[in-house]
């Protein structure tokens, strides 16, 4: 059976302060009263900071597990930038250890001792079946603008419209793309635009 320290230095506290008023010529039950109770509150207060103290020490235990993994993370960014063929991606690599050097929290062996795996697909590498899509809906749209704006032939506006509108039934919406071709082709690109 555990012992409730708080409410059994409560209770003899009480006990003490109850003794010295009711019978303040007999000291001896008060005092030795408040020596329990105050021997009750330290172990109280003990429990209390032994269970902040593991609460602190799992608390710490976790910040270091997570502080390497993020360290591991970021030495396996800078290894795989700076073995990278993209020159852009070797550059923000290289300044990125340089900074952290610069700071003192670059541990220089951890990007070349393992953490770099060659059998790891790039992160950063363009998904081909991303562009392979979005390579579609540039020259599809533009196309599809062309045949809509074209004047003499009739039948490739309709062809153009009912493939749009088939292909935006089955989710595939081009009409923003066709607008911004149109647009760029009759009125030319926006100069206040960026060209990228």
């Amino acid at each position: 059976m555990t012992t409730d320290h708080r409410a059994e230095a409560e209770k003899h506290l009480a006990n003490a302060a109850r003794h010295n008023n009711e019978h303040p010529s007999d000291m001896r039950i008060a005092e030795v009263s408040a020596w329990i109770g105050t021997g009750y509150a330290t172990l109280a207060r003990d429990e209390e900071q032994a269970t902040n103290r593991a609460d602190m020490r799992d608390a710490l235990t976790l910040l270091r597990r997570r502080e390497a993994a993020m360290r591991d993370r970021v030495a396996r960014h800078i290894a795989n930038g700076l073995t990278s063929t993209n020159r852009d991606r070797w550059s923000a690599a290289r300044s990125l250890a340089q900074d952290l050097d610069a700071d003192g929290e670059n541990d220089s062996k951890a990007a070349w001792a393992g953490s770099h795996l060659p059998d790891e697909p790039d992160p950063w590498a363009a998904d081909p079946a991303v562009q392979k899509i979005q390579n579609f809906y540039r020259i599809a749209s533009a196309h599809l603008a062309y045949m809509l704006l074209d004047p003499d032939d009739l039948g490739s506006k309709e062809w153009a419209r009912r493939l749009t509108f088939a292909l935006q039934n089955e989710g595939i919406d081009l009409t923003d793309a066709i607008r911004s071709r149109i647009s760029d082709t009759t009125l030319g690109r926006n100069p206040s635009e960026p060209p990228f």
